[in-house]
């Protein structure tokens, strides 16, 4: 598996990352890929999204320039902003290897180990989809599977910035908050983000079984991957 970090982007720039990498991993023409970045606001909203989820409409909140996407991945409603680690594994689902409710598992599962690394105890809820600390959501897990390869995949909190969680129900959950890492930590360790996205990394090789290659920058990808494609 390769793991590339494309820093911090926007919501469309990584998904045409994802869109061209899906396609030449369906043709099995690259190994599977690990996307790790961080995205500028922007409100998400997937296949069982809600208008009655939104606090404010929609359509004002799109005069007032907030961006909004609607997207084919499983879910409701989230958002993205600098400061959350967003983790979208490109990855071929063999029916032999692991099903979806499986491969959903072991995205919550990596989530939980990380968290452990950080000194919080991260747990599921039953018939809801993330993690939680607490009560409290504090990551989001979307996906979609396509020709048997995946998209999308998991939004994990970081850094406090409740700007756009103020204008929806999280996830459609309305007896819950959404929380921080940096406010439940245990650990007593500065969070960084590079740290975090390499201990990741780790818990999703251990957890998924699978190899992944040392990080590489987008354009070590490009060069190196993408460049004959």
């Amino acid at each position: 598996m390769i793991a590339v970090d494309l820093s911090q982007i926007s919501y469309d720039e990584g998904l045409a990352y994802q869109e061209k990498v899906h396609a030449i991993r369906v043709a099995d023409e690259i190994d599977d890929v690990l996307f790790l970045l961080e995205h500028s606001h922007v409100i998400t909203i997937g296949k069982s999204g809600e208008k009655s989820d939104f606090l404010e409409p929609e359509e004002k909140l799109v005069r007032r320039g907030i961006e909004i996407r609607h997207l084919s991945r499983g879910g409701k409603i989230t958002c993205h902003y600098p400061g959350q680690l967003v983790v979208y594994p490109i990855m071929k689902l063999e029916p032999a290897d692991i099903d979806i409710p499986r491969y959903v598992w072991n995205l919550e599962e990596t989530i939980i180990q990380t968290l452990a690394e950080f000194g919080t105890e991260g747990k599921r809820i039953p018939e809801m989809r993330g993690v939680f600390v607490g009560n409290d959501k504090v990551a989001a897990v979307g996906i979609e599977v396509r020709k048997s390869v995946s998209m999308h995949g998991l939004a994990l909190n970081i850094k406090e910035d409740k700007t756009l969680y103020r204008l929806f129900v999280p996830c459609g959950i309305r007896d819950r908050d959404v929380t921080f890492l940096e406010n439940v930590s245990g650990s007593g360790r500065i969070l960084d983000m590079a740290e975090i996205k390499l201990c990741l990394v780790q818990k999703f090789s251990e957890v998924f079984d699978v190899a992944i290659a040392p990080v590489v920058t987008l354009h070590e990808f490009q060069e190196k991957y993408l460049k004959n494609l």
